[in-house]
């Protein structure tokens, strides 16, 4: 299994390169793709969940315009990887926010993976306490951090939610596509809601699958 990674979050945050850095229809299907990543020109996020390709842009008023479809959209930032077995761990306690990183990795070691590595995670289950954005790039002044980022944003939270979390552990790509002083990046996925976005902050309930590349 390999993770490919397109653009760089530094590069968008300190050098605004913000243009395509990859066409998402030449790297979807994988087949069994998986990736996450922000849209050229900051124009909104896109997910892709085993080939279904997801985009989210955020609309003048605030709302979402969530499609299924992208395939000929361009990203700035995007990371996929191909995988066609998963395995399953269910969490027995809420896993907060503050420690996601260090409960993904402790998963990682107890099923023999390489957390030297970059490795996509999903989570399937009930959500607490989710905290969202959609990057909105016309709202952005050049040279924003990511706070200024989420300022420019749709943004919301959800006290609770059924769902699916799409993302990546690494330890090693800090500013490339996790930020600083971060592990993880994820993107939440509810079809129900017409949501999708770049999560900022959550709470996995306990009963909810982590799943991890299998062997």
């Amino acid at each position: 299994m390999q993770v490919r990674s397109f653009g760089a979050l530094r590069a968008i945050m300190h050098e605004g390169q913000t243009g395509p850095a990859v066409r998402i229809g030449d790297v979807v299907p994988g087949p069994h793709a998986f990736g996450i990543g922000a849209l050229s020109e900051l124009r909104g996020e896109v997910t892709v969940v085993d080939d279904a390709i997801w985009t989210s842009y955020a609309r003048d008023d605030g709302a979402l315009d969530v499609r299924a479809t992208g395939a000929e959209e361009q990203a700035t930032l995007f990371v996929v990887a191909n995988v066609a077995r998963w395995q399953e761990a269910t969490l027995d306690a809420d896993v907060p926010d503050g420690q996601i990183d260090a409960r993904v990795e402790a998963l990682l070691r107890e099923r023999g993976l390489d957390t030297d590595v970059a490795v996509p995670v999903q989570v399937r289950g009930v959500l607490r306490d989710l905290s969202w954005h959609v990057i909105d790039g016309r709202k952005l002044a050049p040279g924003g951090g990511h706070a200024d980022h989420i300022r420019a944003s749709a943004r919301g939270t959800l006290p609770a939610a059924e769902g699916t979390l799409v993302g990546f552990f690494s330890k090693r790509h800090h500013g490339v596509f996790t930020h600083m002083g971060s592990n993880t990046h994820f993107h939440v996925v509810l079809p129900e809601r017409s949501l999708m976005g770049h999560v900022d902050g959550v709470t996995l309930a306990r009963g909810a699958r982590v799943l991890l590349p299998a062997p």
